[in-house]
């Protein structure tokens, strides 16, 4: 835990102490499989254990956290398994999204998918994986954004908790965060020229690099 915190409000606390605790296990502050008291995060951040009780139960509802009712709350792990199930749908989701957000982008968003893409590569230079996981991420929103499709951005957002926890480390090796990177450079130049089917494909691919590293999209339908 850290040792530096600043006391929470009561009126917001149920969803603070669930966006501290969120954030915690994101970042790894949490690791897979660390044993969660009530009693000590209520002292740490200042409140009650009844709204670090309830923001538990509402992680174990994403499945951030598991609950062994009488025996012990803890983080949840992620098994190798765990990442492609997760990156199969996510990959498909964002691959909808590029789709839609191809046929709507302007020159400025293009510039913004370019913008995102840079810090990433500045990120990677820096060795600074959290700021490579956040370009990353703001990188794949302007699509998002573009699709304008709620229900995409219902489907995706409770998937993004998970995603968080493997890309910090996954952004921590520079080899396939460098090839990525790459592949945005081809997301980018497929939505300027307002090819969607070639936009969504290259959008899968890039999340499939997440339990697939060798894995390359076939030239002829990708890259012609």
């Amino acid at each position: 835990m850290p040792s530096e915190i600043a006391p929470i409000q009561r009126r917001t606390a149920r969803h603070t102490v669930f966006e501290r605790l969120r954030s915690w296990i994101e970042e790894g502050v949490l690791a897979p499989g660390e044993v969660l008291r009530d009693g000590e995060i209520a002292e740490r951040l200042g409140v009650s254990r009844t709204p670090v009780r309830e923001a538990l139960q509402m992680l174990e509802i994403v499945g951030a956290v598991e609950m062994l009712p009488g025996r012990l709350t803890r983080v949840a792990a992620v098994t190798p398994e765990d990442v492609a199930l997760l990156y199969a749908p996510l990959g498909a989701l964002h691959g909808i999204a590029a789709q839609l957000g191809a046929q709507r982008a302007t020159d400025a968003d293009v510039a913004e998918l370019t913008t995102h893409n840079e810090r990433l590569r500045a990120a990677l230079a820096a060795a600074d994986a959290v700021a490579a996981r956040e370009a990353d991420r703001e990188f794949h929103a302007v699509l998002l954004r573009l699709a304008d499709n709620p229900y995409l951005t219902t489907a995706i957002e409770p998937l993004l908790l998970h995603a968080r926890r493997l890309e910090t480390p996954y952004f921590s090796h520079v080899g396939p965060a460098t090839e990525s990177l790459e592949e945005h450079e081809l997301i980018i130049e497929a939505v300027a020229a307002g090819d969607a089917e070639r936009a969504a494909e290259l959008t899968r691919h890039n999340f499939t690099r997440f339990w697939t590293p060798s894995a390359a999209p076939d030239e002829q339908s990708v890259l012609a």
